[in-house]
């Protein structure tokens, strides 16, 4: 949504600042997880801030990225954890 609003902007030259919210795995940029790239420069989220830009940040690579954990999600989405199994299994009884 926030690549179609900036989009919509662009050609009417209106500020458009978009909060980003890339996988953060660190909060210091150093794991690189939460990297975008804004106009010509690497950005870290979790460091340069969450907003940035519309009209300069490279939606297309970012939601590239974001579709790579797709496969892991999907497999992590019936997971549960043994503490809730437990305690729903406690619950029964």
């Amino acid at each position: 949504m926030m690549k179609t609003v900036a989009d919509t902007t662009r050609p009417y030259n209106i500020k458009t600042i978009v909060s980003l919210n890339p996988i953060m795995v660190d909060g210091t940029g150093m794991c690189g997880g939460c990297h975008v790239q804004v106009g010509d420069e690497t950005k870290f989220a979790c460091v340069d801030g969450s907003e940035f830009d519309g009209h300069l940040v490279d939606f297309v690579n970012l939601m590239e990225r974001q579709r790579m954990y797709r496969p892991k999600e999907e497999i992590e989405k019936d997971h549960i954890c043994r503490l809730v199994k437990k305690v729903e299994e406690m619950e029964e009884k």
